[in-house]
């Protein structure tokens, strides 16, 4: 079995469809979206309704439970920045778009053979807005991580592609599709291409791609630069 993860795509449409052309060439098994769909970029419909159309499993992402209950953006960020560009993003939003989002599940786990599970989520097991990276802890794993390596976790939200093996269990961060990330610092740098994962899992055994995927930059600049977006000369100053 072959399953493809992309993650914050974030109203990259360009990126999403050129990323897309090459998955489906591919032929996985399955396509899993974990989390952060459509804001901060500038084209959030078409980005929603492409994702719609591929009828796959969606995981709730901050940004896109911002979408439906706004408030909860505060307990994420005071940047008066990322507040503007979430509700700037929010207002190109239709009824079908928000009811599409409210579709979306916590986590999901999935029994890829009768020896390997993957557990998605989009920040950590227990919180779409927590950060995991190299050095943070584990305590959002508790329970969740036995003796038996089993299982394979996988998540996005920090951006930043990410292997990580704890006693023989891998936890993995796909990357971001459509504003991948140099590292964690911010204010963020970001690669020049697009990112998502490939996991294969063939009975007690199972490999991880973590992939980049060239895309027109350019062209993405050049539309982000003519939108009003609040953050349009941000995002396209860092790429």
């Amino acid at each position: 079995m072959k399953i493809i993860f992309i993650s914050d795509i974030h109203a990259n449409v360009i990126a999403f469809e050129q990323v897309l052309a090459g998955i489906k060439k591919e032929k996985p098994d399955q396509i899993i979206f974990l989390g952060d769909a459509s804001t901060l970029g500038i084209r959030p419909v078409e980005t929603l309704d492409l994702l719609q159309s591929l009828g796959c499993p969606c995981i709730m992402g901050n940004h896109d439970e911002f979408m439906i209950e706004p408030h909860k953006i505060h307990q994420y960020t005071k940047d008066k920045l990322v507040l503007d560009t979430v509700e700037w993003s929010r207002a190109l939003h239709n009824e079908r778009n928000i009811e599409f989002i409210k579709t979306f599940q916590e986590h999901l786990l999935i029994q890829a053979s009768p020896y390997i599970r993957i557990f998605c989520y989009h920040g950590s097991p227990v919180s779409n807005m927590e950060n995991v990276r190299p050095d943070t802890g584990l305590d959002s794993f508790n329970g969740l991580i036995g003796s038996k390596p089993d299982t394979v976790f996988i998540g996005g939200h920090t951006h930043v592609q990410m292997l990580r093996n704890v006693h023989g269990t891998r936890i993995v961060t796909s990357g971001s599709l459509g504003q991948p990330f140099v590292g964690y610092e911010m204010p963020p740098t970001k690669h020049p291409w697009a990112e998502y994962t490939a996991i294969t899992v063939s009975g007690k055994t199972y490999s991880i791609e973590l992939r980049q995927e060239e895309v027109d930059i350019d062209l993405i600049n050049k539309e982000i630069r003519a939108s009003n977006s609040p953050m349009n000369t941000f995002i396209s100053e860092n790429w």
